[in-house]
């Protein structure tokens, strides 16, 4: 028979072994699913590439032309940036005041606002409220078209001062809009972590775990076709027929996977995609765009799948004599070389790499741990096995003794039952230290939220008499304000000084007496919205705090001091903060802002990342638990399978218990105790940014070692029922 002719009845046969093969049910669905997660990460991670492209074209288009970069062309409109936050989230407002109206207005607006009007996305709208941005900023003339936004769900405001408020040196020239080069100068990308962030959190906790399935999905059921692989070759079958056969086998629950996995990205194509827990959608124009890339993945991503199980087919081996000898796997020594080499440039690579790129380089070395890790522990329990097995052969005890043996041929199935372990525990321990790290950073600013609220609150700039008394008049009842001069240093003192100066009325508010002469105030005794406010101005380190009575609008300037307006509300009640803002921007300045004694601005990227580590964790450690039920099943039918015809010997269970507590339970227990310990000390980098509480390793190695455990039972219930139903056959 040609070569031609063989190889469809070779592929029919690894069809047929797919149907009636040990655990080959399984095997089908293990692979089916692995190939539709695959298909689903990497089409991910290419949608993601295409989101930051796209959003960085939109904000180059709307980015403006400015006339110190672009000094030939005539000035046609005035533009600035300032900076605002709503719910936590910080985002962009637009200054804009045309100079001809021949220009075209940004992306996004139909026209150029007239004095006094905004343009806001529909998110700020639908997050904050219509009458809250039209507190803030003046009359809503429409909503900003999503062509002109870098996201669906992104903050935007277009503001064009009235001509009262309009300050001409506070703006930039511009010749127009859209940039060519750079990533832009505003959008809620400058705001949030960056794409190389996003990508090695992606690689860590979704690429990893899903990778990991397909390595166990291959390798269900390896005993049964590894033997058919062998009697192949020994029917003098060479490596493009035992290829065939094993890609015949995985054919069609790969090409169900890859079908499902392109059914869950088409919805992605069709309607904007909001994400859980990050407030961030997911534009089906950009996915749109990268259709071209998502097909190639459609038909990449099963092939590799394919190449991956023909490739981890057996080698054949050449026998030097007829005669029958045990069959011994031995684990891949790649991983006993490349673990120390990963785990030295994780350590170093903080120290060394450049710090635009450490977040990446210390994904890929910690990745590279947590991929050699597992071979290393199951090579350690392969050289322990033999003298397990002498020991119990010293001691007459059957259980140390074929689980010693066991230990000693099958390093490969310890490794397979470790990984989803080791992977699990290293992702916790990441989420763990990275969400204390996040929280840490802005724990400060929640924290006097969670205080105070808005009983206060900074107004700035601080501008000149007129418009200062403007403000000040303009101030619903029952609010107060204090001038705030802060000099961090005077000069032959050596120490910071903070002045206020206020009314009677608010003085008397904060239990101050009034007195025209300046007067020491004690930072410790004074009341507590005082003393916050204080404290986040830095008069807590030793600062002299003055207070005295005057007007708010004849604050003097000094030099090195930094001016500005407190406000408290009467009895401590809740201030207006969209109100306070909307009459900042009308009386005092065109860029002011009211704002927490902590600026919360921070706390949105802070609050978005965390929401992405915590949604990507969760699909990752998901994925983890599916790996290890899918690996311990198979690996426990076949032990179940071994032990079986043991159950001629023995009457009891005592001996598959103590099988398993030495072949299932050492592994497992040392990997949990390696993997938490090895985990923590690599993630020394982020704890020493903020440092985590070293308790939550309590309860992590705990929730390891019941895992453990429950492996192990599982493992010795397996054996039992096996037992009970084993009947000797022909083999």
């Amino acid at each position: 028979m040609t070569a031609g002719a063989l190889a469809p009845r070779l592929w029919r046969i690894g069809a047929s072994a797919a149907r009636r093969a040990e655990a080959g049910r399984i095997r089908s669905w293990a692979l089916a699913l692995a190939t539709a997660l695959l298909t689903l990460a990497v089409g991910g991670l290419v949608m993601a590439d295409a989101s930051f492209d796209g959003r960085t074209q939109r904000t180059l288009e709307r980015s403006p032309r400015l006339a110190a970069a672009y000094p030939d062309e005539p000035v046609r409109a005035l533009w600035r940036w300032d900076a605002a936050e709503a719910g936590g989230l910080a985002y962009d407002v637009i200054h804009l005041e045309p100079l001809t109206e021949r220009q075209a207005p940004p992306p996004g607006l139909p026209r150029w606002p007239v004095p006094g009007e905004v343009f806001a996305s529909r998110a700020l709208l639908d997050a904050s409220g219509e009458d809250a941005v039209v507190a803030q900023y003046g009359r809503l003339a429409g909503v900003i078209d999503p062509a002109g936004l870098e996201a669906p769900g992104e903050f935007l405001v277009y503001v064009r001062p009235t001509a009262a408020m309009l300050d001409r040196s506070l703006m930039q020239g511009i010749s127009g809009f859209g940039e060519t080069t750079g990533t832009g100068v505003l959008g809620e990308h400058l705001h949030h972590f960056g794409k190389g962030e996003f990508l090695a959190a992606y690689a860590g906790f979704v690429l990893l775990p899903v990778a990991l399935l397909v390595a166990i999905a291959v390798r269900t059921g390896a005993a049964a076709r590894d033997r058919r692989t062998v009697l192949l070759a020994a029917l003098g079958g060479g490596w493009s027929a035992r290829a065939c056969c094993t890609a015949g086998e995985a054919a069609r629950p790969v090409a169900l996977g890859a079908v499902a996995g392109a059914v869950a990205m088409l919805p992605a194509l069709v309607v904007d995609l909001p994400f859980p827990s990050t407030a961030f959608v997911l534009a089906a124009g950009d996915v749109r765009a990268a259709v071209p890339l998502l097909a190639g993945v459609l038909v990449a991503v099963p092939a590799a799948v394919l190449l991956v199980t023909v490739l981890a087919q057996p080698a054949r081996r050449r026998a030097r004599a007829t005669r029958p000898t045990a069959v011994r796997t031995r684990a891949a020594t790649w991983s006993l070389w490349l673990f120390p080499v990963a785990l030295l440039f994780t350590v170093r690579v903080v120290d060394l790499a450049h710090p635009d790129s450490v977040v990446v380089l210390y994904a890929t070395g910690y990745l590279l741990v947590l991929v050699t890790l597992p071979g290393v522990i199951g090579a350690c329990v392969g050289l322990l096995g033999p003298r397990f097995a002498a020991l119990g052969r010293r001691r007459g005890e059957a259980g140390l003794l074929l689980a010693g043996r066991r230990m000693a041929a099958a390093p490969r199935t310890v490794t397979r039952l470790v990984a989803a372990l080791v992977v699990a525990i290293g992702i916790a321990v990441q989420v763990q230290v990275w969400t204390a790290s996040l929280t840490a950073a802005g724990q400060g600013a929640v924290d006097s939220r969670e205080r105070l609220g808005t009983s206060v609150l900074r107004a700035a700039p601080y501008a000149g008499p007129a418009r200062v008394r403007a403000f000040h008049r303009a101030l619903p009842a029952g609010v107060h304000a204090l001038a705030v001069r802060v000099q961090v240093q005077v000069p032959g003192e050596g120490r910071g000084r903070v002045e206020l100066v206020g009314g009677c009325p608010a003085l008397r508010e904060l239990r101050i007496g009034c007195d025209t002469r300046p007067r020491p105030v004690s930072f410790a005794a004074a009341d507590p919205r005082l003393r916050e406010y204080l404290g986040g101005v830095g008069a807590a380190a030793g600062m002299e705090v003055v207070v005295r009575s005057g007007d708010v609008a004849q604050l003097p300037d000094a030099a090195g001091a930094g001016r500005e307006l407190v406000l408290f509300g009467a009895g401590g009640g809740r201030l207006p903060a969209a109100t306070l803002n909307g009459i900042a921007h009308r009386h005092l300045a065109m860029s002011a802002s009211v704002d927490y004694v902590l600026n919360g601005g921070g706390l949105g990227k802070l609050a978005t990342a965390a929401g992405w580590l915590r949604l990507l964790s969760t699909v990752g450690i998901a994925v983890v638990c599916l790996s290890a039920g899918i690996g311990a099943l198979t690996d426990f039918l076949r032990f179940g399978r071994e032990l079986a015809p043991l159950s001629v010997l023995t009457s009891g269970g005592r001996l598959y218990g103590a099988v398993a507590g030495w072949s299932l339970l050492l592994p497992t227990a040392l990997a949990s105790l390696v993997g938490v310990g090895l985990a923590w000390w690599l993630a020394a980098p982020v704890r020493s940014v903020a440092p985590s509480d070293p308790l939550g390793l309590v309860s992590l190695t705990s929730g390891a070692l019941v895992c453990a455990l429950a492996l192990t039972a599982w493992g010795a219930a397996a054996a039992r029922r096996a037992a009970s139903g084993w009947r000797p056959v022909g083999d």
